[in-house]
């Protein structure tokens, strides 16, 4: 079964790792994947990942219309039995292309639960639904912000799984990590994901730097890039917090980074249901959440939701404070495949909804 994927970018963000992960434990003999994403210009954060699996990754040009005559011709050569598109309500342009190059399934998979209004969103809407055979989603939130109300019980949530064994929390790995990062004596904020606006970057800044006036024996861990990063060096340099920063762009080993955190902050406008949230309970990593993102991923006890409004700051710095106290990192293994987020049992549910489509 060859399947292709469509994304915006093969960079280090959730969807990427979330392809990455059910790749990493699917029967390579039996479904292939290759991914396809816009053209940047230089090779893509998770291009190297993909291609140690055997996926192929191709680029397409970043012009609409060459973009589309490129994938007529890709698709049809290829012979794709399945089109998985990542893409929100962009994903009815690509499924269109796949119904004319007579793929068979067509699934488009919404990750962000933030609403889309306006003539041109509806008129994507219905597209979308009258060219994809399947519709999965993130979350429930998710299906209904892309789908709408009415497919909110035919769609499918397809879990942000992850390996399980790998995010377990080892004491000599937090150890080893925060020796080789001179962070033995500090505590460690963290953040992982793209610099981006959605990330709420400036608040994340602000609450950091409020933090830093009661407890200055800290560092902000930032692990992963984005387009903000300018801005976001520009901001701490302001607050003369830059030598306090440490950033890591995309990194392969986030399990044992995450391991050397004290506490992991998440202030987006809006997510899906966000894969980092699932790792990071994983390793028994509190983390202190925007009120913005769905409870769906409160799957422990060490996940909090704060207010993003500026007068929300000092909400976060308390909770910040709390944490600066030894707490119980346990073992989280049964819990997270008891919420079915583990790779191990997830994958053959995907291959499983791939063949019910292709027999249907």
């Amino acid at each position: 079964m060859k399947v292709l994927h469509i994304v915006t970018r093969a960079d280090s963000g959730g969807i990427s790792t979330l392809i990455y992960n059910y790749y990493k434990h699917i029967e390579h003999q039996k479904v292939r994947f290759d991914i396809v994403a816009i053209d940047t210009g230089e090779k893509q954060g998770y291009h190297d990942h993909f291609e140690s699996l055997g996926m192929r990754v191709v680029y397409m040009p970043e012009n609409l219309y060459a973009r589309l005559l490129f994938l007529i011709r890709f698709i049809c050569k290829e012979r794709y039995n399945v089109v998985h598109a990542h893409i929100e309500l962009q994903s009815a342009i690509y499924l269109c292309v796949a119904l004319f190059c007579r793929v068979k399934v067509r699934i488009s998979h919404a990750h962000l639960s933030k609403s889309n209004y306006g003539l041109k969103n509806a008129v994507l809407r219905l597209l979308l639904n009258l060219v994809a055979t399947q519709r999965f989603g993130a979350s429930d939130l998710s299906i209904k912000a892309v789908f709408g109300l009415k497919y909110e019980k035919s769609a499918v949530v397809i879990n942000n799984a992850i390996d399980v064994n790998k995010f377990s929390f080892d004491s000599n790995i937090r150890t080893q990590y925060r020796t080789n990062l001179g962070l033995s004596d500090k505590f460690v904020i963290g953040f992982v994901g793209r610099l981006s606006h959605q990330k709420n970057i400036r608040f994340l800044v602000d609450v950091f730097a409020k933090f830093e006036k009661e407890y200055s024996n800290t560092v902000l861990l930032i692990v992963g890039d984005g387009e903000l990063r300018g801005q976001m060096t520009e901001q701490l340099e302001s607050l003369n917090l830059l030598s306090k920063t440490i950033f890591l762009a995309t990194r392969d080993d986030v399990n044992a980074l995450m391991m050397a955190m004290d506490v992991m902050l998440l202030p987006s406008f809006y997510e899906g249901l966000p894969l980092v949230l699932v790792e990071a309970q994983s390793t028994a990593l509190m983390c202190i959440v925007s009120d913005k993102v769905t409870r769906l991923i409160s799957i422990s006890d060490y996940i909090v939701y704060r207010g993003i409004e500026v007068s929300d700051t000092d909400s976060w710095v308390d909770s910040m404070i709390e944490y600066t106290k030894p707490y119980k990192r346990g073992v989280m293994k049964s819990i997270i495949t008891e919420k079915h987020f583990n790779i191990v049992n997830e994958v053959d549910r995907l291959v499983n909804l791939y063949e019910f489509g292709l027999n249907a």
